[in-house]
C-alpha cells in the first residue's frame, strides 16, 4: 500500500516520533500545545539533521525535551490526536519548518533584515 505523500506531511512526523522512541524519552501523556510542539520539534529536527546520529545530536535533542518539560511520550501522545486532522498537522510542519530554518540562521519571511553568509550559523 503506497501511503499518500505531500511533501513529507505523513512521513516525516513518523520518522520523527520513531526517532524520539530510539532516544528512550519515556514518561506520562499531559496537554501539549500547538507552539510548544513546533518549537520542541523544530529543535529536534535541526539536530537531526545538522548532528545526523552523533552523541553531541543526542545531547542537543534531549536538552530540547528538558527545555520545554517535554517528554518523548507527550509528542507521541499529542501525534496521535492530530491523527484525525491532517490539515492542522500540514500546518503544524509548515510551522516547524520556517522553525528550522531560522534554526539555520535563514530570517523570517516577516523579517526585512538580510543575515550576510558569512554570519548564518553552520547550515546541514
Amino acid at each position: 500500500m503506497k501511503l499518500p505523500h505531500r511533501g513529507g506531511a505523513i512521513v516525516k512526523p513518523i520518522l520523527l516520533v520513531a526517532g524520539l522512541a530510539a532516544l528512550g524519552c519515556g514518561g506520562s501523556g499531559g496537554g501539549l500545545d500547538d507552539d510548544t510542539y513546533v518549537q520542541v520539534m523544530a529543535r529536534l529536527s535541526w539536530a537531526r539533521a545538522k548532528y545526523a546520529d552523533t552523541a553531541e545530536g543526542d545531547s542537543v535533542r534531549a536538552a530540547a525535551l528538558d527545555e520545554h518539560g517535554v517528554t518523548g511520550q507527550q509528542l507521541e501522545d499529542f501525534v496521535a490526536r492530530l491523527g484525525d486532522d491532517p490539515g492542522r498537522m500540514q500546518r503544524l510542519w509548515e510551522a516547524i519548518r520556517l522553525e528550522v530554518e531560522v534554526l539555520d540562521g535563514v530570517p523570517r519571511p516577516e523579517s526585512q533584515l538580510e543575515v550576510p553568509d558569512a554570519e548564518r550559523q553552520e547550515s546541514r
